[in-house]
């Protein structure tokens, strides 16, 4: 390959012999590769380095195994495919063989886009009629392509007759170890690759020799241009994490990514912050947000995680100043987005933002928490209520994170911790020293007041954002940013309505002393602070 083919647009044909010669000889500046017989290989290939995985168009065909007994199946793979580029933003074509099974194509891509949450109505993608001949086809592509792509005045080669697919039809693609296809949909039941559950490419495909040490820390899809760059100076990762569903650690992590953003803005040294959502089975961020779309799995499907299709996927939360990634909104398609596909983004998300905060599902074990939340983290708050099941389940939850490895515990050192009280409220029957005791030796860090009402209502419109006007707990979220980033510039807690009691100020400070959050000497507690 020459450098200018090296620099054009990368076209890969899941399609018939001709039509790939058709391309490859036209003319265009673009670069077709290598022609895959299947849909499963195209996966396979991109997942393995052998395709350039910064294509930008894909072209597929209605008839590959027609007449084959993989036809039904390899047109079932066709439309999930189809919906994955089209949807991950790539140019994404289809030669229509067959025009009077037309119908029932394009009836298996929109089925295939409502499996994958994705409305079909919005997905783009252009049918190819093999009816006229080469030049119309070229055409047609040309009338998506440019200027995007520069087309030559003639093409070269013979473009008058027609295309035909005379002994063009594959042989059934080689089995491979794990077959894959488009993202995973989970339609039937049964581990990778079994009949009717498509699955992701692997992770962490062939590299090349040259960079095969560092890119073998990485799936295939990962960017190593930002993964190479430093981290954005200062820059600081938290984990928020429970062991009780229902403490409240999803509005924690909401209100301290928003009182981070605000408090910095009001400082005049603005903090870029962006929320993930790694609850990838019961996430609660968008519902908090009110918006749904789109998530992880959209970057997931993406041929190269780089910043301009990872911040195309992320959900701006208005009113918080924060950036959100999102988490699958089907719990079955959480296994396409495991750890170490987490990992990569969280370390690119450190090179684009200021702060990364991460909130996480209660199952502190399973890998994605274990490994990438508490692992590639800086800070990590343990949020906690004063019931006493949560503070007993808090109890058993740090010993297994803080226990050595060699004990069968994770590891994760106690400096990291900090314990956060929400819905705090006086005379419940649990004492500070109880909740210190069950934190052995962690300190308590934040302290949140009750507010259950204005929660929920602020919950139930998507009005999170109010609350960090709360007279109780704006100021709360407020001193708990400012632990966590004892370094940075954060103003002091304001309220921005115009009717405010003359009490706020105290209150935050009041109910942090009570708790044991401010020293003897009147200093309010770091979250390295004992």
């Amino acid at each position: 390959m020459d450098a200018t083919s090296a620099a054009a647009p990368g076209v890969i044909v899941v399609a018939e012999r001709p039509v790939h010669d058709l391309l490859d000889g036209s003319g265009v500046h673009w670069n077709v590769q290598e022609r895959q017989p299947s849909i499963a290989a195209m996966w396979d290939a991109l997942s393995g380095g052998r395709l350039d995985q910064r294509s930008r168009v894909l072209v597929f065909s209605d008839a590959l195994m027609a007449g084959n007994s993989n036809d039904e199946t390899e047109l079932v793979q066709t439309a999930r495919a189809v919906v994955a580029m089209a949807h991950a933003g790539a140019h994404v074509f289809v030669t229509v063989w067959r025009p009077d099974a037309e119908t029932g194509f394009r009836g298996l891509i929109d089925e295939a886009a409502r499996a994958q949450d994705v409305d079909p109505a919005t997905l783009g993608y252009h049918l190819l009629p093999m009816s006229g001949s080469a030049g119309e086809v070229l055409d047609g592509m040309r009338t998506v392509l440019e200027p995007e792509i520069a087309f030559p005045d003639s093409y070269a080669g013979e473009v008058d007759a027609h295309l035909s697919r005379d002994g063009s039809v594959p042989a059934p693609a080689a089995p491979v170890a794990a077959p894959v296809e488009a993202p995973a949909i989970g339609l039937a039941k049964g581990g990778p690759g079994a009949p009717g559950r498509p699955s992701m490419p692997p992770i962490g495909g062939a590299a090349t020799p040259a960079e095969a040490p560092r890119a073998s820390e990485y799936p295939a899809s990962a960017s190593l241009e930002l993964l190479d760059r430093p981290k954005l100076p200062g820059q600081t990762t938290i984990t928020v994490t429970s062991s009780k569903g229902g403490s409240g650690k999803s509005t924690a992590s909401i209100l301290l990514a928003g009182s981070i953003a605000r408090a910095s803005a009001d400082a005049g040294k603005p903090l870029s912050v962006c929320l993930i959502d790694l609850d990838t089975r019961d996430g609660q961020v968008a519902s908090l947000i009110g918006k749904f779309m789109p998530t992880a799995l959209n970057i997931r499907v993406q041929p190269v995680w780089d910043e301009e299709r990872i911040r195309r996927n992320l959900v701006h939360a208005d009113g918080l100043g924060i950036d959100t990634l999102l988490a699958p909104i089907r719990p079955r398609t959480a296994d396409t987005v495991g750890p170490d596909f987490y990992r990569t983004i969280v370390r690119s998300l450190q090179r684009m933002y200021d702060v990364v905060i991460m909130d996480t599902s209660v199952q502190y074990l399973e890998p994605l928490i274990a490994e990438v939340a508490l692992g590639e983290a800086d800070e990590i708050l343990f949020v906690t209520t004063l019931a006493s099941t949560a503070v007993q389940g808090m109890a058993r939850a740090l010993r297994e994170i803080t226990a050595p490895l060699d004990e069968s515990g994770l590891g994760i050192p106690r400096e990291k911790i900090g314990i956060i009280v929400n819905q705090s409220v006086a005379n419940v029957g649990m004492e500070r020293d109880q909740v210190l005791a069950a934190g052995l030796g962690v300190p308590v860090v934040g302290v949140i007041p009750l507010a259950t009402k204005d929660v929920l209502t602020a919950t139930n419109l998507n009005r999170m954002y109010a609350l960090l006007d709360h007279p109780l707990l704006g100021p709360a979220y407020n001193e708990l940013g400012r632990a966590c980033l004892p370094g940075r510039e954060l103003g002091q807690w304001t309220s921005t309505e115009p009717a405010v009691s003359s009490t706020v100020g105290d209150v935050s400070a009041a109910t942090a002393e009570a708790h044991g959050d401010i020293d003897e000497a009147g200093r309010k507690r770091g979250l390295f602070r004992r």
